[in-house]
């Protein structure tokens, strides 16, 4: 539940500020070439239009937004898209000035381009040849305007000690109630002089959610862990019931998806290859999980640790590790590790560069890698898969095994002939990338 705080603030000098080190919470609104409030999709699309009820954010003293279920927010490679994603690190860099208006890395310009769904308009920070029919526009809060860092208390007239705001653990998002709080305007003076004002503020402090920790996005995609997004990767972070994709990762408690996320198409099903009997679908249209941590390695830097990743890289000299946590409920469970691969036309939020003969090559590592690995230390192969021909529109089992319940795994994908694939791992339609998919 949300914590209402009604206090005297009293601002004196010229740096005076209510300060933010908790997160504080707003809603969006765009102007300019297409106006409307920010809704969001169930699957963390942030859309203008479409008949969507409005979303709520919350902005932290680092710059990292996360949305009103705890999701972090990330600008997806390489569209440049603005998404929440469960089990995601929030990336870094917004901010909002006095009057309101929001800005990614210093640029307060973003585009909205069409989905051709119910009128609704995606929302990019740069407009690529990957969307159509875009118009710029500017996004404003509506409270949390000049946020700043500093101090997370709030000033109370006649005493001389600060009333604190709720702690708050930077590795684990807020998951806000649906108002946002008020307006908390910075209160500038003149230099050298006091100014002082008596005014009533209205603070909403978004309290911790112990049950969905970040993940580095991304992120990581643990990222996403896509992008769940920075930490040791001997246990990333992914919520307990969600069906997304993970973004690279801090270490946290691995969840089971239940099943397919909401508004979305249907999976790209497998034409080149077969189910063998005893193994899962080869879609995610059931239990999976996703890699909590995507580490590139590169044979040309062999002592170079690339760190996490959003992206599956392959080619002559790069190879990818795919890192798991699989949870000690699958215990007993049927697991079948798929690469699924759909085609461009069927992508909403992510996309992929794919050239060369196709041919990868499956391998399980012996052990899982970290955000150190690089291709001279990494895990040796424990069983080779063997080689696959891989082509747009087509998913593939590459192998099915008891689940190991309660353990972090790692696989390798490489190229085996001339294939140069870069992808971001993505469950929104169509899915992409490396999946375990559990029955």
């Amino acid at each position: 539940m949300k914590n209402f705080a009604t206090v005297a603030a009293l601002a004196a000098g010229a740096n005076a500020f209510v300060g933010r080190s908790n997160n504080c919470c707003f809603h969006l609104t765009a102007s300019g070439g297409e106006s409307g409030t920010v809704g969001q999709l169930d699957d963390g699309q942030n859309r203008i239009h479409g008949g969507l009820q409005e979303a709520q954010f919350c902005i932290d003293s680092k710059g990292a937004l996360t949305d009103g279920n705890g999701r972090g927010c990330i600008i997806t490679d390489p569209t440049t898209q603005f998404q929440c994603d469960e089990g995601a690190t929030p990336m870094t860099g917004w901010s909002i000035n006095s009057q309101g208006q929001v800005s990614y890395n210093g640029d307060a310009d973003f585009v909205a381009c069409a989905t051709g769904q119910n009128g609704g308009l995606n929302i990019y920070t740069t407009e690529s040849s990957d969307v159509t029919e875009c118009k710029d526009i500017k996004l404003s809060a509506d409270s949390c305007s000049s946020s700043a860092s500093g101090s997370s208390s709030v000033a109370v007239p006649g005493s001389s000690t600060p009333v604190p705001g709720p702690t708050s653990s930077a590795s684990v998002p807020y998951v806000p109630g649906p108002s946002s709080s008020a307006s908390v305007p910075y209160v500038p003076g003149s230099s050298g002089s006091v100014v002082t004002l008596q005014t009533t503020v209205t603070s909403t402090y978004c309290p911790e959610s112990s049950t969905v920790p970040v993940v580095p996005v991304p992120s990581i995609p643990g990222t996403p862990g896509t992008p769940g997004v920075p930490g040791t990767s001997a246990t990333p972070g992914v919520p307990g019931t969600s069906s997304v994709p993970v973004i690279p990762g801090t270490s946290g408690t691995p969840g089971t998806t239940s099943g397919p996320p909401s508004q979305t198409a249907t999976s790209v099903q497998p034409s080149g290859t077969s189910t063998a009997g005893g193994s899962c679908p080869t879609d995610l249209s059931g239990e999976y999980e996703y890699p909590h941590l995507i580490i590139p390695i590169d044979s040309s830097s062999p002592d170079t640790a690339a760190g996490t990743s959003y992206n599956g890289t392959i080619s002559s000299t790069v190879s990818t590790i795919f890192n798991f946590d699989i949870p000690s409920s699958d215990a007993g469970k049927t697991c079948s590790l798929v690469f699924l691969f759909p085609k461009k036309e069927d992508l909403e939020t992510s996309s992929y560069s794919f050239s060369g003969d196709g041919k990868v090559d499956f391998a399980s590592l012996q052990s899982a890698a970290t955000q150190s690995t690089s291709y001279n230390n990494a895990p040796a192969i424990k069983e080779d898969y063997g080689g696959f021909t891989i082509s747009p529109g087509n998913s593939y089992l590459i192998s099915t095994f008891e689940c190991p319940a309660g353990q972090a795994v790692s696989y390798e994908m490489k190229n085996s002939g001339s294939t140069e694939l870069d992808f971001f791992e993505d469950y929104n339609p169509s899915p992409l990338g490396l999946y375990i998919t559990v029955c």
